[in-house]
């Protein structure tokens, strides 16, 4: 696999729904069990294929399938059936602040986010100092990240993952944080990334994202690609297809 590429091959997921089913006294006196759900079939043969460089976005319903391919393709979540490679490092943008440790202070969990994606120590400290400052936190470093607003909590999230220079940047409506003068730093900084060569794949339900962003428009219906074309005609069958 070349460092940016993403294959997906007739990539299939389910989950179970676990429930309390809430059986009766009949039920249990007669030994009788309702069952619980059906799994949800979150991918249904998907198959994708991004080069090195491309820009894709990934839009429909909720329930659609849209993070569920992401977390696949962090490999955050196993396939059922199908094949999933990426090439290079990967960087994930799907919950920000996940792997935060509360007490620590945010410097120590950008050492620690950072660390978790394989950078070294002299290269973490070589970025620190811009990370605060796009994170707006630079007066806060020193505090424990329990302090924080959720604001601040989130952008810090977004300003490590920003500066972790990936091959593969996955993202998942995480551009809507913090107001918009950050919003804009945001996309700002993701434009930098794709310019320096790496491909993104992004999940957002605001169109206006999606076409300023990604080339192409990979549209999902119940876990299954019903489109996988140019962003502007993705949107618009997105639209048409009431899909929204």
């Amino acid at each position: 696999m070349r460092p940016g590429e993403i294959v997906l091959e007739h990539a299939s997921r389910a989950f179970e729904v676990r429930a309390d089913p809430g059986r009766t006294l009949k039920e249990l006196v007669l030994g009788r069990n309702r069952g619980g759900p059906a799994p949800v079939q979150a991918l249904r043969d998907v198959s994708l294929h991004v080069a090195p460089g491309e820009t894709v976005g990934i839009v429909g319903r909720n329930g659609a399938g849209k993070t569920s391919t992401l977390r696949v393709l962090a490999q955050i979540v196993p396939l059922d059936s199908g094949r999933c490679e990426v090439g290079g490092r990967v960087v994930a943008q799907l919950e920000l602040g996940a792997g935060f440790g509360r007490s620590f202070t945010g410097r120590e969990n950008v050492f620690l986010n950072a660390a978790l994606h394989g950078l070294e120590k002299p290269e973490v400290e070589a970025k620190l100092d811009d990370i605060l400052d796009f994170a707006g936190l630079d007066e806060f470093a020193d505090l424990p990240v329990a302090t924080y607003s959720q604001g601040m909590y989130l952008r810090l999230g977004f300003a490590i993952a920003a500066h972790l220079d990936p091959d593969v940047l996955l993202v998942d409506e995480v551009l809507a944080v913090g107001d918009e003068a950050f919003q804009r730093k945001c996309e700002e900084r993701i434009a930098e990334q794709i310019a320096g060569g790496a491909t993104l794949v992004l999940v957002s339900h605001d169109a206006g994202v999606i076409e300023r962003t990604c080339e192409r428009v990979v549209v999902l219906d119940h876990g299954a690609v019903v489109f996988d074309g140019p962003a502007a005609d993705g949107i618009a069958f997105y639209r048409e297809e009431a899909l929204v």
